[in-house]
């Protein structure tokens, strides 16, 4: 009896190996034959090594060492990469289920990117085509990846990228995304040097497959119509001086058709004088500025026209400006940053509650005119009481006691006029006061 026993458990154990083999066999078959059509699919100038290969079970998926990968200018490595199939009988080797890396390593004429660990889900590679631009060529698509310890070289901005983690969903053309990133970093040595950080970032609405093509090939890129929501904590950036500090940054925008609409704000914001038009701060006495930004805004991008719901700039130690009105030739941007000369003013209203820059105004006017403070401010007063021209009156009555009104000013050209002659034409007013009728001026203290 134990000999048959014994018989038939060594029977069972050699059918089990040789299942066993046999299984193993038609995986490594099964992997091999999977590769060469993974290559042939991703075109004749693809190279794929790697050291080892290990099966999973049935063939679906596969585990490489010593992985190297290149396309074209691009080349891909890691120490180790795991690949799994869909779970459907779809029969394109191109399309991943899930892929993983360790120690990833990609570089290409658009820069270099190295991952300490990175997964994928729901992966589309791009096929190779005749034309690219072919409708239903398959192009780059990921579901889902996330990575930890990124570094990184972007070629466009001549720039270091970091974060020590990072994850994004809907990663395609024409699609809009998700990222994620915690403990940030962005510098560039190319003068001016710049040294950007934040603790995090969030991005949603973006199409960041499109934005990725208009860096690395120039190509516009296309707003689409949709809602887009940006948070970013503890930003800063540096130069060879401390440029600027925000505790948040929070911008919500949507996109139809035919307009654009944005809500922006900046919390616990600092600008230092080596800020662009912020030079003039030591002069008053100020070492950077502290307060909050607002701005809310629509723009139709056909005609150019920027209604300013409100601009509003909030600082304890400074004083609080709100600007509302009607704008043409402009774009959202260019209400924060004078990359725009040829904005026009069709309407615009500022009202201004003074905390303190005023006096501090006057006392430097008075020093660099050597005027004893006094004395420039009885020349205010008699200016108040002497000017012919009722906005020039209020707003020398308002100037000698900023603290106690709010200044309102209005302007509405005759006409449209560009915002730099706007500028110019309120800097001429003491000698050609019939500007102010041109401009459109009115000034209360109320």
């Amino acid at each position: 009896m134990k000999k048959n026993v014994l018989v038939t458990v060594s029977g069972i154990a050699i059918l089990g190996g040789i299942a066993w083999f046999g299984a193993h066999h038609a995986e490594r078959v099964m992997v091999d034959k999977g590769i060469e059509r993974f290559k042939q699919a991703l075109g004749p100038d693809v190279s794929f090594t790697y050291t080892r290969a290990k099966p999973g079970l049935l063939g679906r998926s596969v585990r490489f060492s010593g992985l190297v990968f290149r396309q074209g200018p691009e080349t891909m490595t890691a120490d180790e990469a795991e690949l799994t199939k869909p779970d459907t009988q779809d029969s394109d080797v191109t399309r991943i289920h899930h892929l993983s890396f360790r120690n990833f390593q990609l570089a290409d004429p658009a820069g270099s990117l190295h991952l300490k660990t990175m997964e994928m889900d729901d992966l589309a590679l791009p096929t190779k085509a005749e034309d690219p631009t072919a409708p239903g060529v398959q192009t780059l698509s990921i579901g889902h990846a996330q990575a930890t310890g990124l570094h990184g070289f972007v070629s466009a901005l001549q720039s270091d990228l970091s974060a020590d983690s990072a994850s994004m969903d809907d990663f395609g053309a024409n699609e809009t995304s998700h990222l994620q990133a915690r403990n940030v970093q962005l510098s560039t040595d190319v003068a001016p040097p710049r040294h950007i950080k934040a603790e995090s970032i969030s991005v949603d609405g973006v199409a960041l497959a499109d934005l990725y093509k208009t860096l690395t090939t120039g190509a516009p890129y296309t707003t689409h119509a949709n809602t887009r929501d940006i948070t970013i904590d503890q930003l800063s950036m540096d130069g060879t001086t401390p440029l600027m500090r925000a505790k948040r940054v929070l911008s919500h925008a949507t996109h139809t058709e035919s307009t654009e609409q944005e809500v922006s704000s900046i919390q616990g914001l600092e600008l230092w004088p080596s800020v662009p038009n912020m030079g003039w701060m030591p002069s008053l006495g100020y070492d950077h500025f502290v307060g909050n930004v607002v701005l809310n805004d629509t723009h139709t991008p056909k005609t150019g026209a920027l209604h300013l719901e409100t601009l509003s700039i909030d600082s304890a130690n400074m004083g609080r400006l709100h600007i509302h009105g009607e704008l043409g030739q402009a774009t959202s941007a260019s209400v924060l940053v004078d990359s725009n000369t040829d904005m026009q003013v069709i309407s615009l209203s500022l009202d201004y509650i003074d905390h303190g820059l005023v006096p501090k105004a006057l006392g430097a006017i008075a020093a660099a005119r050597g005027l004893p403070p006094q004395g420039l401010l009885a020349y205010v007063q008699a200016q108040s009481a002497t000017a012919q021209n009722p906005a020039f009156a209020s707003f020398f009555h308002w100037l000698a006691n900023p603290r106690k009104q709010t200044l309102s000013i209005t302007l509405k050209p005759v006409q449209p006029m560009p915002l730099m002659l706007v500028a110019a034409s309120l800097g001429e007013l003491t000698s050609m006061p019939e500007l102010a009728q041109k401009i459109g001026l009115s000034v209360q203290a109320h």
